[in-house]
């Protein structure tokens, strides 16, 4: 039984050291079939070929992106002020806020004086009269 279980275990570590042996130099044909793979997968994101390409692009992007100059304080008060004059009120084009309130004082003066409506339903009088109208013309 000890001699067989020697046996094994030697024939195991034969097979191991068998297994770790160099592989046998490679044909031409295998080289031009690995440079067409390596080709082929160079533009596919999810390899590492194309990780390093989309890596220089983005890095090639980010570098681009900074040579944009920023704009300063005044510059961006500027366009602010521009913006704002567009999203204004037609009625009060000087945007200003003073404009807003002064036009806001305009609106309701204009809606208080005119007279509101049915306010002759609130009495019993315009109410009796109401009623005496849609009377006649509901009878034909």
């Amino acid at each position: 039984m000890n001699k067989l279980l020697i046996a094994l275990i030697a024939g195991a570590f034969a097979t191991v050291a068998a297994a770790q042996t160099a592989a046998p130099g490679q044909s031409p044909a295998s080289k031009e079939k690995q440079a067409d793979v390596k080709g082929a997968t160079a533009g596919n994101p999810n390899n590492s070929a194309g990780q390093a390409a989309t890596a220089a692009e983005q890095k090639a992007n980010t570098a681009k992106s900074k040579d944009v100059s920023k704009m300063t304080a005044a510059e961006k008060n500027a366009y602010a002020k521009e913006v704002n004059k567009s999203g204004v009120n037609p009625e009060n084009p000087s945007g200003s806020t003073t404009g807003t309130a002064a036009q806001q004082k305009a609106n309701t003066a204009d809606s208080k004086a005119t007279p509101k409506q049915n306010t002759e339903l609130k009495t019993k009088e315009g109410q009796k009269e109401l009623s005496k109208e849609l009377n006649k013309k509901a009878t034909p």
